[in-house]
């Protein structure tokens, strides 16, 4: 990897607000996600939440979430998965990464999927990179997107929805969503959060 990728922390208030709705995040690797990517992810969020995050050992992709006719894997297939297997504990994460495409019914495809405050999520890394759009490749902005959109989705988790605002929240419909959007809270979700904690 290359390139210097900045990972800002979702504000002066939310790793404190972070810290208390989640223990710890575990990554789990489908398929082949490329290691030091990974690597890259788990330091912008443990900056980001200020929790210990880990990069556990990597995972075959759940052969039923495969669609043929659309070359693509459902996602909400591989979060069933997920939770079968889940170890997560208490207010512990599970986020898997993949490097394959994935899709949600009614949807092309989806750069993530969440349980909304729960503990399980997964992305997807097929669609973040230039090379997919046939541009010169850029690896500290791969690895921004990347960041943003595990913070996007771990936020669902810790039952934030979408925003209309564009902070990490809001709602990717293309990459040039992600690439607006930043990779912090805007200062309402940062309220909503930090009147999570205190519920």
């Amino acid at each position: 990897m290359t390139g210097e990728a900045k990972h800002p922390p979702l504000s002066a208030e939310a790793p404190r607000s972070a810290r208390a709705l989640c223990s710890g995040v575990e990554i789990i690797p489908l398929a082949s996600p490329p290691p030091a990517l990974l690597d890259r992810v788990a330091s912008g969020l443990r900056i980001s939440l200020g929790c210990p995050v880990r990069v556990a050992a990597p995972r075959e992709l759940p052969p039923a979430a495969f669609e043929p006719r659309r070359g693509q894997y459902n996602a909400s297939t591989i979060l069933d998965a997920l939770r079968a297997s889940s170890s997560a504990v208490g207010r512990s994460k599970l986020l898997a990464v993949t490097d394959v495409d994935l899709f949600v019914s009614g949807l092309n495809f989806v750069f993530g999927q969440a349980d909304l405050s729960g503990s399980t999520a997964a992305m997807s890394l097929a669609r973040l990179p230039n090379q997919f759009y046939a541009l010169p490749p850029d690896d500290g902005l791969f690895a921004e997107r990347a960041v943003k959109e595990a913070l996007h989705e771990l936020g669902h988790t810790l039952g934030l929805v979408h925003c209309k605002l564009p902070c990490v929240m809001y709602f990717s419909n293309s990459l040039t969503d992600t690439d607006r959007k930043s990779a912090a809270l805007c200062a309402v979700c940062r309220g909503r959060l930090a009147a999570k904690e205190t519920r």
